[in-house]
This record gives C-alpha cells, sequence and structure tokens, in this order.
C-alpha cells in the first residue's frame, strides 16, 4: 500500500487544490515561507487521522495554531481547508479526502465531513459535533454506489478512523439493526473480500508518518536512561541505543556497521560507540565518536554529526522501524525538515544516496524538504548511474504568485534531467552563476 498523491486546499498559501506527487524519494523544494512545512505537517495530520483518528494541527515539530491560523483567509462565506491522499492498494486507487472546520465551542481544527472513493463507487462521511452517537446510511439521489453515513462524535473524543469505520459497514451485513446499512454493506463486502489489503489499511500502525525537526536536540556529554518515546528532535535516540548495546548486541553491530559505513563515505566520522559510565545497565553512559585521532564525546565534535545521527539512526534501524509500523504492510513516510542543516556539501550528497538506497528497499518512503541543491544533483545522479529508477523520484518545486503558491511537480528522464521545469524555477541560482560568469543582467 502506497500513498501516491497528497493534495491540499485553502490552507494558508494554498489557494485552490493543489496536487503533490509523492514517490519513494520525494523533495519539497522553494523559497522560505512558500509553505512547505505547512506541506509537511498537514501530510503528518492526515497520515495520524487515517491511521489513529487523531487530528492534532500543533503537535510536536508543527505548530499551526488555531483554526482561523491554518485555513486560507479569503472571501468565500464557508471557511473550511481539504486534505487529501490518493493510495494504491494491492493495485486499486483509493481516494480520500478529508474537510476540516472550526470545532464547535473551541477554535481548533476538527474532521466535518471525509469521503472515500474507489473506481467503482464513493462514501461520504458526514461527522456531526453531538453528545450523543448516532449512525445512518442513505444512498445518495442520482448515483450509483454512492453512499452518505451520518456519524454522531463526542466532542470529547472526536475519534473518527475512516478506513476502520469502512470495514466496520463491511461486516454490518450480519446484522439485523442495520438493516437500512444492507447496500452499503453489500457493496463493501465485496470489496473488502477482494481486497483483504483494504482490513489491514484500517488497522492503527499501517499508516506511519515519522517527523524530523529542522534543528535536532543538542549533543550532551554525557546521558542518564530516559523515556525512548519517538520525538521529533530525537532526544529519544541516545536512550534506544544503549537499550540495544544492553539487550540486543547482534542488532547493535549492525546498526553501528551501516552508521560507521555512511560517516565514511560523507566524511563526518569513522566509528560510533556508546560508553556505559556506570555499574548498573541503567546507569550514565556517553554516546562517542571517532573523526580523527581519539574517540570523543559527541559534544566535542562538529555540529553536523549530532543533527544528523538521529536521522540516521531512525532510517537505518530495522528494530526501531519495526517497532511502530508493520513494515509488510505500508511503507514507513519520514517527513523530513532540512536533514542537511549543518553538512558540508559532500556528506550532503552522501545522505541523497543513502536516501536513495533505502527507497529502493521499499520499506521506507521520504519526503524531503530541502533547500541543498548537492542532495537533489547526487539524486539525479543516481538516476542517470541506474541505481533508483526515474519513476521512483519526485521533485516539487512550491513557486510564490502574488499571495499564493502553485505547486509544480517535475520528474526526470533517464538521464536525471528535469521535465516540466516551470520557467521561474530556480531563477535567483541561474542569475547568479550569470553574473559570476560576467554575463549582464
Amino acid at each position: 500500500m502506497n500513498i501516491t498523491q497528497f493534495t491540499i486546499e485553502e490552507v494558508r498559501c494554498f489557494a485552490e487544490r493543489q496536487t503533490f506527487e509523492i514517490r519513494p524519494l520525494t523533495f519539497l523544494v522553494g523559497e522560505n515561507s512558500t509553505g512547505k512545512t505547512t506541506a509537511l505537517g498537514c501530510f503528518q495530520v492526515l497520515a495520524d487521522f487515517v491511521d489513529k483518528g487523531e487530528v492534532d494541527f500543533n503537535a510536536h515539530s508543527y505548530s499551526m495554531g488555531t483554526f482561523r491560523d491554518i485555513v486560507r483567509r479569503s472571501r468565500k462565506p464557508e471557511k473550511r481547508f481539504i486534505l487529501g491522499f490518493s493510495i494504491e492498494v494491492d493495485g486499486e486507487n483509493v481516494d480520500l479526502s478529508t474537510e476540516f472546520i472550526e470545532k464547535a465551542n473551541g477554535i481548533e481544527p476538527t474532521v466535518g465531513a471525509t469521503s472515500i472513493s474507489f473506481v467503482d463507487g464513493e462514501i461520504f462521511f458526514e461527522i456531526r459535533q453531538t453528545a450523543q452517537r448516532e449512525r445512518e446510511s442513505t444512498l445518495r439521489k442520482g448515483k450509483t454506489r454512492s453512499y452518505s453515513v451520518i456519524y454522531g462524535s463526542s466532542p470529547s473524543t472526536g475519534v473518527f478512523q475512516p478506513f476502520f469505520n469502512l470495514s466496520s459497514l463491511a461486516r454490518v451485513g450480519h446484522a439485523e439493526e442495520f438493516d437500512d446499512e444492507m447496500p452499503l454493506a453489500k457493496f463493501l463486502g465485496e470489496k473488502y473480500d477482494n481486497n483483504k489489503s483494504l482490513y489491514r489499511l484500517g488497522v492503527s500502525g499501517n499508516l506511519n508518518a515519522l517527523s524530523t525537526a529542522p534543528i535536532r536536540s543538542r549533543p550532551r556529554r554525557t546521558y542518564d536512561p530516559s523515556r525512548d518515546v519517538l520525538d521529533p528532535e530525537g532526544s529519544n535516540i541516545p536512550t534506544f541505543l544503549m537499550g540495544l548495546v544492553v539487550s540486543n548486541t547482534k542488532e547493535w553491530e549492525k546498526l553501528s556497521q551501516q552508521l560507521s559505513a555512511f560517516g565514511k563515505s560523507s566524511g563526518l566520522f569513522s566509528r560510533i560507540s556508546v560508553k556505559n559510565l556506570g555499574s548498573s545497565k541503567i546507569g550514565p553512559f556517553q554516546l562517542r565518536v571517532k573523526v580523527r585521532g581519539p574517540t570523543v564525546s559527541f559534544s566535542d565534535v562538529g555540529y553536523g554529526v549530532s543533527q544528523v545521527f538521529p536521522i540516521l539512526v531512525n532510517i537505518l534501524d530495522e528494530t526501531l522501524m519495526q517497532g511502530h509500523s508493520d513494515v509488510n504492510a505500508m511503507p514507513v513516510y519520514h517527513l523530513m525538515q532540512q536533514p542537511e542543516v549543518h553538512l558540508h556539501p559532500r556528506a550532503q550528497a552522501e545522505f541523497s544516496s543513502l536516501l536513495v538506497r533505502l527507497a529502493n528497499l521499499g520499506s521506507q518512503t521520504f519526503l524531503v524538504e530541502t533547500h541543498s541543491d548537492y542532495m537533489v544533483d547526487r539524486a539525479r545522479i543516481e538516476i542517470m548511474k541506474g541505481n533508483i529508477s526515474k519513476d521512483d523520484v519526485s521533485l516539487i518545486y512550491l513557486e510564490p504568485k502574488r499571495n499564493t503558491v502553485k505547486v509544480h511537480n517535475i520528474s526526470f528522464d533517464e538521464k536525471g534531467n528535469m521535465i516540466g521545469v516551470p520557467p521561474h524555477f530556480r531563477e535567483f541560482f541561474l542569475l547568479e552563476s550569470d553574473r559570476l560568469m560576467g554575463f549582464a543582467d
């Protein structure tokens, strides 16, 4: 199961419906304040809603504010915004579109309606903010296999998991109390019987998006064991690694070899180790790194090492990934904000090559907000070398147009050349190159 498109409409600088083509390796580029981080934050929110029924636009590391901070300021009387996914499920395309409105007696966004469309039918969920739970289903007038389902949602919980509710409706054909939903149940029963993966999509943990903040946690000279709960800034990583050293030596050796391989190819370091400073397995410890000369604490080397390290562990360690997702059901979606921060050009390029290698494995997808030409150019070189298919890399350019932003999806040919480049793409960089070569403005 893979997300192939992400859509956004009436969110901040995004006016009409804008579509992001999602590939195993997807770069988001553009000037500052063109909505790159907003797009990643909305992707995270929609993934959490589909997976767990949760909606939080202010989860760390995205703090998007209230409904009125998020919805686009326009003259439209109806204030709402829409997020959507196109998902490929074992050869079948499923489109999900969710409308967000302002919560009653509140200031946060909440789900007002969700539609799920198949090739041969569609279901509309309307979520009413009422204290009493209710459910009813009707066939939409004038349409074949187009159904409307009304749900009452308690304001105290606000949980509604769309694909879980679909799978529940697919089973109600065996319950007499839901006679009014039999036509919908029959349609969904056939659909789910023919595609078992749809049931898996409705199980929490099968659509997992993990965000990485632009600034990661500060390195410390020593660490004390703490909770290893996933954190966008990577503060959980030291404790996680200490746990691996203590309880899973083979996995730690495998991970440390992969870390060292990247460190050497990028010129950042040659070895990473964990040193227990106490007599107990849960005592204080150090993360140590060898660059040149003796092994030292993380706090004694360049900031780039500590900033890229949490990302490397998240994407390289299979145990960490398997602990939060069924990798056989759906890839983990890594949403990265400027992973190149504090990395020199060689390291930026090598990091891109690492993403290419991992994207080819099929268990992880990377959405990368970046200002690095080195990362994008290295991906183009990898396409040219045949190390990744041209169809597995997407470059999304966000172009400012007055008070809106236009999304351009740029693809590649077999030689790494860009296809579908808008006229103003990289205008500034090309102009500076011309000036450097002595050409007139």
